[in-house]
């Protein structure tokens, strides 16, 4: 069958089930999860796992569409080696000049390190990348990770914007009622 499918959905499909068996599926669909219009628009990418699905391709359409503006992904995964997705091409892109990825493998180190502690790290770039109108996006887990990510984001304004916690709320309302913070999250 070509090569070997090590997804937890393409592990479901090909081990476990046989010709004729159902399969129970949703879809939930996100239609304001889009990029802004502006390429030169920089876009602030969260998505561990595979949370890099939509990332992925908001990167090729920009690249394609030649934005200006900056494109900065925080990924994650446990394991570099293991299971860092697209690689290859997410370091092709960085070698190009048309990405910053800010990875982060969760189980590489003695102390578990995960997108939100670079979030965290990278607090004044991100301030600065919100205030000149970055949008961000948040995609994957919604148990833990999404939450994770919007803490630290409102940890964020409030130290790199000098915002109370209540105006950090409202600044982040103010996102998101102006479509600049935007989650595609799940719960597994």
């Amino acid at each position: 069958m070509g090569r070997p499918c090590t997804g937890v959905c393409t592990t479901y499909l090909q081990d476990r089930m046989t010709a004729g068996d159902s399969c129970p599926v949703f879809i939930s669909q996100n239609p304001d999860f889009r990029l802004p219009a502006s390429g030169s628009t920089p876009v602030i990418m969260i998505g561990p796992g595979t949370g890099i699905a939509p990332f992925r391709a908001f990167i090729q359409e920009r690249v394609l569409m030649k934005a200006s503006g900056a494109n900065v992904f925080y990924f994650g995964c446990r394991h570099k080696d293991k299971d860092f997705l697209y690689k290859d091409e997410l370091e092709q892109w960085v070698s190009e000049g048309l990405l910053e990825l800010r990875a982060a493998f969760s189980r590489d180190q003695p102390n578990k390190l995960y997108v939100q502690n670079l979030i965290s790290e990278d607090g004044k770039q991100i301030w600065q990348l919100i205030e000149s109108g970055a949008h961000i996006y948040v995609c994957g887990d919604a148990k833990s990770m999404a939450g994770d990510v919007h803490s630290v984001l409102l940890q964020v304004f409030m130290q790199h914007g000098e915002l109370s916690e209540a105006e950090a709320e409202n600044y982040m309302q103010t996102l998101e009622e102006n479509a600049r913070y935007q989650r595609d999250v799940w719960v597994t």
